[in-house]
């Protein structure tokens, strides 16, 4: 990093010692006089480079230079330049705003020809006169602000020669009438030249459509740009490198001859001047956006967020003030302009170029020339340098080289996309057996997962009902009756059946039965209280000590009634009760569905439990009955045995009653 900034120290160091060399250098004239009687005019346009007579607050007439009848202290200026660097008479140099008048001469053979002087923009307002004549005006001329006009026009003026008399010369006298009360720069700072007007229109043409073509292929390549990003939105270099070209063409057409004014004759100065100051100062920005994209890793989002916020900062003093108001910040802006043009060029891009990132090397060598160009353009708007403005070629050069780089990169992306069609074409001749592989591994797992979320629901289901059936037996233990009832309604309820009962076995002396213990949904003349227990199916259950499922019932085995009508269940489950290897009754259970898998284990882990909770509350009922008995057995033992001792005392009586007779 520390080597980035010596270079661009370097750098900038190097540029500013040329310009001013270029600008030291001057042609030999003599004052306010520019001697072109041995000039062929075969080559381009002269520049008129030289030392001028110039009267501060003065708008002199021709008439009143030639009388001598001149106001104010004769100054020398410097053609092309501003009238800022003019020492006054108090020793001080001139301010920008106020009013001055040039006056030169300009000396030719004494020949017929058309001569032509091209002037750019004077800032603000000026009128031209030649050999007393007034020739040209921009804007209006004034003694104040307010009734000066300012405006930017490209002016080429004719100045015709006839040959008059043997002198071998002959003189063009001019006088330039210049005011400016709207911009920070004034004068004649940009440079004027001279020629045959047939050589200053041919210039000019030759120029305009340079510009033309310029402008047109800037315009084609954003257009291509922007267009490719609208169908690959994706990729936002291309949105930005096309909003680049549009700045570009304004920094184009705004600038040099100012091609608006041409399209736009009576445009507004101020909007003009914002236009060519937001183009030029608003782009640094603009790079900086689109080479963060581009170059991300060699660029420190520190940085970039500098950039933004100064980018910002700036428009908005452009375009929300008047220009004689940022124009006292001109300086500022661009020294933020070479140094953040040097940042990126030798900070970003040649960093990127040594380590050989996809465009870097193509892309600094286009942003080196668009930055030289640039530095030579502000360096001539700050009358530093003298020469035309080149920015616009630079601007080509770095179009022209984005473009490829950018095209390159569309190129290469598109060929890699064949190579993926290829590569997906041969994937797609596997797809299908792929496909089919792993649709039957997905329904593989999909039936393990279905099987499995079945056992858990069978799993829930059991465990659910089994706490609801331990539920009732803690609830109900101290009633057998009750607790038959419940638990029966409970079973089947959980197995949706919809008619049950339940036998008990009961043994007195010999006679052995199965006894209806408790019933759902029976009616009273379906009920059958006493069973033997090797009678009909429920005493096979009883006897064999295995659950019988029968899934066709007889049509009158069975009956649900309603207020709507009646139905016969068809199918029917009796399952033992066992206890201690001992069975102790029977279940039945009928319903109009099969009972599924579930719900015969539930019933018979469901009955296991069952069996023993009826067994010990029955032994505890039969326990509690036989303590009543003996309780009841005792008391009338005790009763009997008070009467005895109530007899006896009686008869001890009668007989000591007989002795005593």
């Amino acid at each position: 990093m520390k080597n980035n900034l010596k270079i661009q120290l370097w750098v900038l160091s190097l540029f500013v010692a040329l310009c001013y060399e270029a600008h030291a250098q001057s042609d030999s004239v003599s004052v306010a006089l520019f001697d072109f009687t041995n000039e062929s005019f075969q080559s381009q346009p002269i520049k008129l480079k030289g030392p001028v007579h110039f009267y501060w607050q003065a708008l002199l007439e021709p008439e009143q230079l030639k009388q001598g009848t001149v106001s104010g202290q004769q100054l020398v200026a410097q053609l092309p330049g501003p009238w800022t660097k003019i020492a006054g008479p108090d020793g001080k140099t001139l301010p920008a705003q106020g009013y001055g008048t040039y006056s030169f001469t300009v000396r030719v053979p004494n020949a017929n020809q058309v001569y032509g002087l091209k002037l750019y923009s004077i800032f603000t307002a000026y009128r031209f006169y030649a050999n007393g004549e007034e020739v040209a005006a921009v804007g209006q001329v004034g003694k104040t602000s307010e009734s000066s006009i300012p405006q930017f026009l490209t002016n080429e003026i004719s100045l015709p020669v006839l040959k008059s008399g043997e002198a071998p010369w002959q003189n063009i006298d001019v006088v330039l009438q210049v005011s400016n009360f709207h911009h920070r720069r004034a004068g004649a700072q940009q440079p004027m030249y001279f020629s045959t007007m047939h050589n200053i229109l041919c210039s000019s043409k030759d120029s305009f459509i340079l510009n033309l073509l310029l402008i047109g292929i800037i315009l084609i390549i954003g257009f291509n740009h922007l267009l490719m990003y609208f169908l690959r939105r994706s990729d936002v270099s291309n949105l930005m490198f096309g909003i680049l070209s549009m700045v570009m063409i304004l920094r184009n057409v705004s600038t040099g001859d100012r091609l608006l004014t041409y399209w736009f004759p009576d445009m507004n100065w101020e909007l003009l001047v914002k236009l060519d100051n937001f183009s030029g100062f608003a782009t640094i920005t603009l790079f900086a956006y689109y080479f963060y994209f581009i170059f991300r890793r060699e660029f420190p989002k520190t940085m970039f967020y500098l950039f933004m916020v100064l980018g910002i900062i700036i428009t908005l003093l452009v375009v929300g003030t008047p220009a004689w108001f940022y124009g006292q910040f001109r300086m500022l802006f661009e020294v933020y302009i070479g140094l953040g043009g040097l940042y990126i060029t030798f900070g970003v891009l040649l960093p990127a170029a040594f380590k050989k990132r996809t465009g870097g090397l193509i892309t600094f060598i286009g942003m080196l020339v668009l930055y030289v160009t640039a530095i030579s353009d502000v360096l001539v708007s700050m009358g530093l340098l003298q020469i035309a403005y080149v920015a616009p070629y630079g601007i080509a050069v770095f179009m022209l080289l984005q473009s490829y780089q950018l095209t390159r990169k569309s190129a290469s992306a598109l060929k890699n996309n064949q190579l993926l069609a290829g590569e997906l074409e041969r994937e797609k001749q596997n797809l299908e057996s792929n496909i089919e592989k792993r649709t039957q591994e997905l329904q593989r797992q999909a039936q393990e997962l279905q099987k499995y979320r079945d056992e858990q629901e069978k799993q829930s289901f059991v465990t659910t009902n089994l706490n609801q059936i331990s539920g009732v037996m803690h609830q109900h233990k101290d009633d057998f009756k009750v607790l038959a009832d419940k638990l029966l309604a409970t079973l089947i309820k959980a197995v949706n059946g919809h008619l049950g009962a339940l036998y008990l076995y009961e043994k007195e002396n010999d006679h052995e039965c199965l006894r209806l213990l408790a019933h759902y949904g029976l009616s009273a003349e379906a009920a059958v209280e006493e069973l033997g227990v090797n009678e009909g199916i429920t005493g096979k259950c009883f006897s064999s000590g295995q659950a019988i499922y029968m899934d066709s019932l007889p049509d009158k085995y069975f009956s649900i009634s309603s207020g709507l009508g009646s139905a016969a269940p068809k199918d029917l489950a009796l399952l033992p009760l066992i206890n201690d290897q001992k069975v102790i009754g029977v279940v039945e259970i009928a319903s109009f569905k099969p009972l599924e898998l579930w719900h015969r284990e539930f019933l018979s882990k469901a009955l296991v439990s069952i069996a023993a909770q009826l067994q010990i509350v029955k032994l505890n009922s039969t326990s509690q009955k036989v303590l009543a008995d003996y309780k009841s057995y005792r008391e009338e033992l005790e009763r009997k045995e008070a009467e005895f001792r109530e007899l006896q005392q009686e008869l001890t009586v009668l007989r000591e009653a007989a002795q005593s007779n």
